[in-house]
Parts: structure tokens; C-alpha cells; sequence
């Protein structure tokens, strides 16, 4: 069953959100401004934060999603395939499905990032990362992901991408 199938046409009425402020799953990073439920599985809207120097997510690719990237604040440094940019704000990337991808802090500020995904249903992937991820003494391990990123369309393909920039 797909993300359109399982928010059963439900949209939600309109509604804004203040700078900060999340739609839901408060515990979820990145942060939700709107999911599959909100937008009946059309698509899923994120913000994220990466500290200085710090890594996303593992190189990876999406088969149910494409993806897209718009850096709100800082420097975003991006690998889609083999090409790696750096992405200031106001720079977009599309990632359609099945690209492989990583991106981390390309600088020595935190870097603030829209997500999108289409259609929706990422959120259910991101929600289990973070249930792994609070639960978690030490660093992660790679398998595990894997397997998480597998229930949801997702293949884990390598370790994480550094930007060789180290916190401030």
C-alpha cells in the first residue's frame, strides 16, 4: 500500500507554521512541517539542521521517492551519483528516485535545509531513524540503517560523506 493509498484521500485544511515550529512527530529529525496525512500522500515537506561539520545521512538512494533539497541557511555540501557540489542558500538540488545521495555541513555554521519528498511517505523512515537513533550508545551501525532504510524503499549504499570542515 502506498502513501496515497493509506492517507485515504484525507487532506488537511489549511494551516501556517511560525518559524520553529513543527506540524508533528516532535521527536522526528528532521523536523515535519507537513506529511502524507496532511497532503494525502501527495507529498512531505521537512527542515532540517546539520551542526558545523557534521555528517547526513549515509550514501543512499530512494526507489519510491524522488527527493528535493533547498538550503535555507549555511553551506550544504551534496553528492548526487558521483558529482559533489557545495549548496548555499537559496541553491536547490532535485534527486529523483533511485539517485544515490548523501550530503553534510559543508561549512563552519549550521546549515538549515527544506526537504521534500514526492509522493509523501518518507516521514514513516525518518520516524523509525529517530526511534534507532534515540535509543542508541555509540555510533551507529550501518547494517541497522540499512535494514530500516530497506522497509521503506530505501538501499543503503556507503558510509556518510564528509566535508573535512571541523566544528567551531
Amino acid at each position: 500500500m502506498n502513501a496515497t493509498q493509506e492517507a485515504d484521500g484525507h487532506r488537511a485544511g489549511p494551516y501556517v507554521l511560525a518559524p520553529g515550529e513543527i506540524r508533528r512527530t516532535p521527536l522526528s529529525v528532521p523536523s515535519v512541517k507537513a506529511d502524507s496525512h496532511d497532503t494525502a500522500g501527495l507529498l512531505a515537506v521537512f527542515e532540517g539542521r546539520l551542526a558545523p561539520g557534521e555528517p547526513g545521512p549515509p550514501l543512499h538512494l530512494h526507489t519510491r521517492e524522488d527527493e528535493a533539497l533547498y538550503v535555507l541557511e549555511g553551506t550544504l555540501l551534496v553528492q548526487i551519483g558521483e558529482d559533489r557540489r557545495e549548496l548555499t542558500a537559496g541553491a536547490f538540488a532535485w534527486i529523483p528516485r533511485d539517485t544515490p545521495h548523501a550530503f553534510a555541513n559543508g561549512a563552519g555554521t549550521a546549515v538549515r535545509v527544506m526537504n521534500i519528498s514526492v509522493p509523501g511517505g518518507l516521514e514513516r523512515l525518518f520516524a523509525d531513524q529517530s526511534a534507532y537513533f534515540a535509543d542508541l550508545h555509540g555510533a551507529p551501525d550501518l547494517a541497522e540503517l540499512g535494514r530500516i532504510g530497506a522497509r521503506h524503499g530505501g538501499r543503503l549504499l556507503g558510509p556518510p560523506i564528509t566535508a573535512g570542515v571541523q566544528p567551531g
